[in-house]
C-alpha cells in the first residue's frame, strides 16, 4: 500500500472514529496533513442558522489566530469571498482581488507570515452544511491543480467526521420506536434530525414541544412522557415524547432534541 493509500485510510477511520469530537477533529487534521501538506489549519463547526462558526481543532496557528477565524471578521470574508456555499476549494490566489481587501488576511495571517490559503466549505449529503476548512500555507505559491483535487475528493469525509447530528443520532437510535424528532435550538426554534420524520407535535408552537423544551432547560439530561393526540380526551391515542440533553459534541446552540415515539416505547 503507498503512502498516499495509507493517509486515505487514515482519513477514513479518523472520520469513522466514535471519539469526542476534539479527538476526532485531531485525528482528521493529522490524517489530512498527509494528504495535502499544509503549514496551518483550522477546522470549524457551522452554527446552524447562524452564520458563525465554532473551531473544532487547529494545528500550527496560535490563540489569537484561533480567536480571529472564529470571530465576525472571518466570517463576513468568508461571506465576502463565496467560499461559504458548496464550492470546488478555493485558494487566495483565485480570488478576483487583493488579500489586502480582506481584514482576516491583512490583520491576522499575513503577520503571521502566512501567505496563502486553500479553504472549502464542508457540507454532508442533502447539503447540509456542517463546517469550515482553512489550509494556510506560509508560502505564496498557489495550490496545485492535484492538491485541490485531493481536497475536494476527501472533503466529504471531513465533513462527516465533524457532523454534529452524528451523536444525536446515536443518542436517538437508543429511544426504541422513534419515528419523528426535531432538534432544539437555544433560542426556542427547532432544526431538522436527519432520518427522522416530521410530527404536528413537534411544530414550534406545539405545547408539547414547549414541555421538553423546558425539561431541557430545567437541565435534565432525559424527560419522557405520554402526550394526547388530537385533544385533551385525546381520540388519536397518545403519542411518547422524549427529550434529551444535547452531548458535547455538539454546539452550544443547539441544547438537545425531542422524539416521538408510540405509546409503550421507552
Amino acid at each position: 500500500m503507498s503512502t498516499s493509500e495509507t493517509a486515505l485510510l487514515e482519513l477514513t477511520e479518523a472520520a469513522a472514529s466514535a471519539g469526542p469530537l476534539p479527538q476526532r477533529a485531531e485525528a482528521l487534521l493529522g490524517a489530512l496533513r498527509r494528504v495535502v501538506p499544509y503549514d496551518g489549519a483550522w477546522l470549524a463547526l457551522a452554527e446552524p442558522h447562524r452564520h458563525g462558526y465554532v473551531t473544532a481543532g487547529s494545528v500550527d496557528l496560535g490563540v489569537a489566530t484561533v480567536a480571529h477565524l472564529s470571530g465576525p471578521a472571518h466570517v463576513r470574508d468568508i461571506e465576502a469571498s463565496g467560499t461559504r456555499r458548496p464550492v470546488p476549494p478555493i485558494g487566495l490566489s483565485d480570488l478576483p482581488y487583493a488579500a489586502a481587501e480582506l481584514r482576516t488576511w491583512t490583520d491576522c495571517l499575513i503577520p503571521a507570515g502566512l501567505q496563502e490559503a486553500l479553504v472549502v466549505s464542508l457540507f454532508v449529503p442533502r447539503k447540509r452544511h456542517v463546517g469550515y476548512l482553512a489550509l494556510i500555507a506560509g508560502g505564496g505559491e498557489p495550490p496545485s491543480r492535484r492538491v485541490r483535487t485531493l481536497l475536494r475528493r476527501v472533503a466529504p469525509l471531513v465533513a462527516h467526521g465533524i457532523d454534529p447530528m452524528r451523536s444525536l443520532l446515536s443518542a436517538a437510535r437508543l429511544v426504541q420506536g422513534a419515528t419523528a424528532g426535531v432538534v432544539l435550538r437555544r433560542d426556542g426554534g427547532t432544526h431538522p434530525l436527519p432520518g427522522l420524520e416530521d410530527h404536528p407535535l413537534l411544530s414550534v408552537h406545539s405545547p408539547a414541544l414547549r414541555a421538553a423544551h423546558a425539561a431541557i432547560a430545567d437541565g435534565r439530561v432525559y424527560a419522557s412522557f405520554l402526550w394526547p393526540q388530537g385533544g385533551r380526551h385525546a381520540p388519536r391515542g397518545h403519542a411518547r415524547i422524549t427529550a434529551l440533553g444535547s452531548t458535547d459534541d455538539v454546539p452550544a446552540i443547539l441544547t438537545g432534541m425531542v422524539l416521538v415515539s408510540p405509546p409503550g416505547q421507552l
